[in-house]
C-alpha cells in the first residue's frame, strides 16, 4: 500500500520508554482459607504499565482432589495483585513466580477452560505457558501442544480435569526462547521409591544466548500415590540452562512436564518518543526507521519508505490518506504487510 500523506491527530506530553524486566521467585504459601491475597511492589516503577507473566513452581495436596486458581490484578507501573483461591477443604501449598515485562514484542494472555481442548492465538508460533489453576480428582493433571496452526496453539487438556487455567506468554523469536521438557521415570527411580526426604533430579539444556532471564512452570504432572507433591526450583543460568525438579514425602511423581522461558532484554532499545509516530523498515522494530512527529512529515522524506512494524505512543492516532483511502494506525505492530511511505 502506498500513502502519501500523514495527519497527527493528538500530541501530548514529552519521553522515551525503554524496554524493562523484572522477575521474582515468591515464597511459598499455603492456604488454609479459600482466599489470600499478596500486594507486590516492583523494586523500581515502570514507566509503562508492564504485562506479568505468573507460572506455578510449587504445588503440594494431601489428596487427588484439587481446586485452585492464581489471579494477576490491579497491575500497574509499581506493582499489581496475586490472588490465590482454593476450592477444596484441605490445604494447599502453592509458590509461583512471575515475570513483569514492558515489550512491544511480547504478550501474555490468562485462558480459563472447561473444555478438553483449547484454541489460543499465539504471536508469532512461539510460545510457552504454566498451569496457574486446576479443578478435578484425579493423578494426572496436565494440557499438551497438538498442534499449531495459522497463528494458533491447539491443546488437549487431561479429560480428568473439570477445569483448568494458564498463563501464556508469547513474542518475537528474538526476544522470548521457551521449551518445553518432559520426565518419565521406571519402577527403580527415586521419585517411585518410599522416601521421607526430598528426591530431587537435575537437568540442563544448551542455550546460545548473552544474560537471559529465567522463568519456569509446571504444565503437566502424573502421581501413582494419592499425595500429589511436585516443585521445580533453582533455575538459572551458567553457559547452559540449570534446573532441579522432583518431589518429597513419599510422594510418587511418575511423570511430568515443565517449561522454561528465556527472555532477552534490550536494555538499550528506546520503544517510543511520545511524541512520534516510528515506523521500522523490518519486522520486530529492526532495520532503518523514521520518526514522524506532525503534520507534514510524511510529505518531505524525498523517496518512498518501506516498513513492516511501527509504533503509535499511547493515546494517539495517526492517519496515512492516498486519494480516498484512510489508514489508521494505532498501538503497536511488530511485523505488519508491507507498507509504503511516499
Amino acid at each position: 500500500m502506498n500513502f502519501r500523506f500523514l495527519i497527527l491527530l493528538l500530541t501530548i506530553t514529552f519521553a522515551y520508554d525503554r524496554v524493562k524486566a523484572e522477575q521474582q521467585i515468591e515464597k511459598s504459601i499455603t492456604l488454609e482459607e479459600s482466599k489470600l491475597i499478596q500486594e507486590i511492589t516492583f523494586s523500581e516503577q515502570f514507566l509503562e504499565t508492564p504485562v506479568i507473566y505468573i507460572t506455578l513452581t510449587k504445588l503440594s495436596l494431601v489428596s487427588q482432589k484439587y481446586g485452585f486458581e492464581i489471579d494477576v490484578t490491579e497491575v500497574n507501573t509499581k506493582g499489581f495483585k496475586i490472588i490465590y483461591q482454593k476450592y477444596i477443604d484441605d490445604p494447599i501449598t502453592l509458590q509461583v513466580q512471575w515475570l513483569a515485562i514492558f515489550d512491544p514484542r511480547v504478550e501474555v494472555a490468562y485462558y480459563t477452560s472447561f473444555k478438553q481442548q483449547l484454541i489460543i492465538p499465539v504471536y508469532e508460533d512461539n510460545f510457552a505457558y504454566s498451569i496457574i489453576g486446576v479443578q478435578g480428582s484425579s493423578n494426572q493433571v496436565g494440557i499438551q501442544v497438538e498442534k499449531i496452526d495459522n497463528g494458533n496453539a491447539y491443546l488437549q487438556v487431561t479429560n480428568s480435569v473439570k477445569m483448568i487455567k494458564l498463563c501464556i506468554i508469547s513474542g518475537s523469536k528474538h526476544t522470548l526462547y521457551p521449551k518445553f521438557i518432559p520426565f518419565s521415570v521406571s519402577n527403580n527411580h527415586p521419585w517411585l521409591k518410599e522416601q521421607k526426604g526430598k528426591a530431587f533430579i537435575n537437568f540442563s539444556y544448551d542455550l546460545n544466548v548473552d544474560k537471559p532471564i529465567l522463568i519456569g512452570g509446571i504444565t503437566e504432572f502424573l502421581f501413582k500415590s494419592q499425595s500429589i507433591k511436585i516443585q521445580l526450583q533453582n533455575i538459572k543460568y551458567d553457559d547452559k540452562v540449570l534446573a532441579e525438579i522432583g518431589t518429597w514425602n513419599d510422594a510418587q511423581l511418575v511423570s511430568a512436564q515443565v517449561s522454561i522461558l528465556a527472555y532477552i532484554i534490550d536494555e538499550d532499545l528506546i520503544i517510543s518518543d511520545k511524541n512520534c509516530v516510528e515506523l521500522f523498515e523490518q519486522c520486530y522494530f529492526q532495520g532503518k526507521t523514521i520518526k514522524i512527529c506532525k503534520e507534514g512529515d510524511g510529505q518531505n522524506l524525498g523517496t518512498e519508505f518501506k516498513f513492516k512494524s511501527f509504533i503509535v505512543p499511547r493515546f494517539k492516532q495517526f492517519e496515512l490518506i492516498n486519494n480516498k483511502d484512510v489508514q489508521q494506525l494505532m498501538g503497536i505492530e511488530s511485523c505488519i504487510d508491507e507498507m509504503i511511505l511516499q
